[in-house]
């Protein structure tokens, strides 16, 4: 069963390049992985982002949460957020 994320962020003003250049491995490493459909981010008119993820199985996603990358780029990621990050997972129906 397909699952989807979003996770909404609020990068710290004048944090956007340091954050995107954290982020830009991730997406590139993430897009690599089985299981992996789509991620992307995305920014709205507020300055709001939000990191849109499809994956095949909550299998695949759980791999993605342990794998290295993530371990070592989330957590540096979030120094330069401005407040803590919002994340909602949706089963297809």
């Amino acid at each position: 069963m397909a699952i989807g994320v979003v996770v909404d962020e609020y990068v710290k003003e004048g944090q956007l390049e340091a954050y995107m250049e954290l982020m830009a491995e991730m997406v590139e490493l993430t897009k690599k992985e089985d299981g992996c459909i789509a991620y992307d981010i995305y920014e709205d008119d507020s300055g709001k982002i939000a990191i849109l993820e499809l994956w095949e199985s909550q299998e695949a996603l759980d791999k993605h949460m342990a794998s290295e990358h993530f371990q070592r780029l989330i957590p540096a990621a979030e120094a330069f957020l401005s407040e803590p990050h919002g994340i909602r997972v949706f089963k297809k129906l």
